[in-house]
């Protein structure tokens, strides 16, 4: 079973709408961390709950990611969507699959998602931010 991650405030872009944004968006994987690690009688219910919180969200925030990149001029924000559809997209088959009362692959999506997000964040998203910083 996979651990349950934390935020950690090395993750912190500096842009306290992002910042929180990136919070709330790990708050909601772990979610569904709580739900694999639940009751197995509750399982479906609650993670077709937290799938689609979880979709939404991800829609929302990489559209709010997206428009500041393009407000502060960053030259990546095409490049840095395609990775935020690639997600998008992902997180939508996963959701069709998990349709099952699987509670195994519920845990592997989760550690997918938690996973993606902290490496994004760490990685590209302190990029642009560093990038948008110093225009």
């Amino acid at each position: 079973m996979t651990e349950k991650v934390d935020w950690n405030d090395n993750y912190l872009l500096g842009i306290a709408e992002i910042d929180n944004q990136h919070k709330k968006l790990l708050a909601i994987a772990n979610e569904l961390y709580e739900i694999t690690t639940g009751s197995p009688e509750s399982y479906k219910l609650k993670m077709s709950g937290a799938l689609k919180k979880l979709a939404d969200y991800t829609i929302y925030h990489f559209s709010s990611e997206e428009d500041y990149m393009r407000k502060c001029g960053y030259n990546g924000a095409d490049v840095h969507k395609t990775a935020h559809d690639s997600f998008i997209n992902e997180v939508n088959h996963q959701i069709q699959k998990l349709s099952a009362d699987n509670i195994e692959d519920g845990a592997r999506f989760y550690a997918f998602v938690a996973r993606w997000v902290l490496n994004h964040i760490a990685k590209a998203d302190k990029i642009w931010a560093a990038a948008v910083k110093k225009a």
